[in-house]
């Protein structure tokens, strides 16, 4: 820091998060469940500790607990969390438990065999809804899970994360081995030899949590007392890495610039250029287009408002002889930016609904947000066997590789 500026982007983001947490506007709360498949091994409570210990949750969700709801008092003392209750299994099939450190505002809204419905209530003041969900593990009797889902959502008026074993995949890319999927249920079975993998447990939350919690991420812990993985939720997610994209690698077409004239006229003209090799056209291109994109596109929702705040003048201002020729060529110039807006984004979620009748900009948004965290390279695994997490080491185990 120099003169108080902060010269370095990355410094400045790193210094806004301090800021943000510090004065408390979000808690990092951080989530974790995980189907334990019984707790009355000494091994399985031994390494729920050591989870405990290593990610440091706020509030932990465990489904198939295999016990009484005072058997499992026994295992929380254990685990040093003081505040939870638990629901009873049945023999020793099911059995839920939801616990948290002591001061985080935890309200218990419902709960059964299935679910455990509670009000969380962040430094912020602002309230989540977080369901711990165990779907049933008889498929014909599943859609009872669904429709117990349906009937809390159809309530929620605040931001909804729903955390558990749904037991159930949402197509065949979330399984390996094995055969298809059956429609019905033909019981438990066992194959020795056949190793299969299904993706059962999950985080899924409202669009609001996500446009909320930006930085937000799941990671998965692999276990060795249950066949099933723990997953943890962080609020807060990782943080901005040490060495900032270079912007000029991710040049791309943009849809929208296809009803731009003055983006056609750009592209024409530097096109045109006398040079005949393709590279330097394209160099030349993303030269001129680079800029002009930042400048146009980068004020697109500034414009739009500004645009807004004329129409609404207009609209209330004393009538003149032209009053309408100039508010319908305002209303159609602001028709055009949430087009060019709409495309935009659309682009970026790589779905294509605009056709289905509700142009939902929001949806985009979050669409894209989504795309921008599973596109995230968080780690990998060099030569040496070693996993790296730097940035440029990623970039230098990429670059070795290919």
């Amino acid at each position: 820091m120099s003169g108080g500026v902060l010269h370095s982007p990355f410094l400045l983001s790193r210094f806004l998060i301090r800021l943000w947490k510090g004065l408390g506007f979000l808690h990092a709360m951080k989530f974790l469940c995980w189907n334990c498949r019984g707790l009355g091994n000494i091994a399985t409570v031994r390494e729920q500790k050591q989870l405990l210990a290593t990610y440091k949750p706020d509030i932990v969700f465990l489904s198939e607990t295999k016990m009484s709801a005072n058997e499992f008092s026994r295992v929380q003392n254990r685990c040093r969390m003081q505040s939870g209750l638990a629901v009873n299994s049945e023999g020793r099939s099911g059995g839920l438990a939801l616990i948290w450190e002591e001061g985080i505002d935890v309200t218990i809204q419902s709960l059964s065999k299935h679910h455990i419905n509670s009000m969380v209530r962040l430094k912020n003041h602002n309230n989540i809804l977080v369901t711990g969900f165990y779907g049933h593990a008889n498929p014909n009797l599943r859609s009872n899970s669904w429709e117990m889902l349906e009937r809390v959502g159809g309530l929620v008026r605040e931001d909804w994360v729903v955390r558990g074993d749904f037991n159930a995949i949402l197509n065949e890319a979330e399984k390996d081995g094995g055969q298809k999927k059956r429609v019905v249920y033909l019981g438990q079975q066992q194959k020795r030899g056949n190793m299969i993998k299904e993706r059962l447990d999950r985080f899924v939350t409202s669009v609001s949590m996500i446009e909320k919690y930006l930085f937000m991420t799941s990671k998965v812990v692999q276990q060795t007392h249950s066949d099933h993985d723990a997953i943890i939720w962080d609020m807060w997610g990782s943080k901005p890495k040490e060495y900032p994209r270079d912007q000029r690698l991710c040049f791309r077409f943009e849809e929208c610039w296809a009803m731009d004239s003055e983006a056609k006229n750009l592209i024409s003209s530097e096109w045109n250029w006398e040079s005949t090799n393709y590279v330097n056209k394209l160099e030349k291109i993303r030269g001129v287009l680079g800029p002009w994109k930042r400048d146009r596109y980068g004020k697109m929702k500034n414009d739009m408002r500004k645009l807004e705040n004329k129409v609404d003048r207009a609209i209330d201002s004393e009538r003149r002889d032209d009053s309408a020729i100039i508010l319908s060529e305002m209303r159609s110039r602001l028709s055009q930016l949430y087009a060019r807006g709409e495309i935009y984004w659309a682009q970026r979620s790589r779905y294509q609904w605009l056709r289905d009748g509700d142009r939902n900009t929001r949806y985009f948004h979050a669409r894209a947000t989504g795309r921008l965290k599973k596109n995230t390279i968080e780690k990998l695994k060099n030569k040496d066997g070693t996993w790296v997490t730097n940035s440029k080491d990623i970039s230098n185990v990429a670059k070795n590789y290919f």
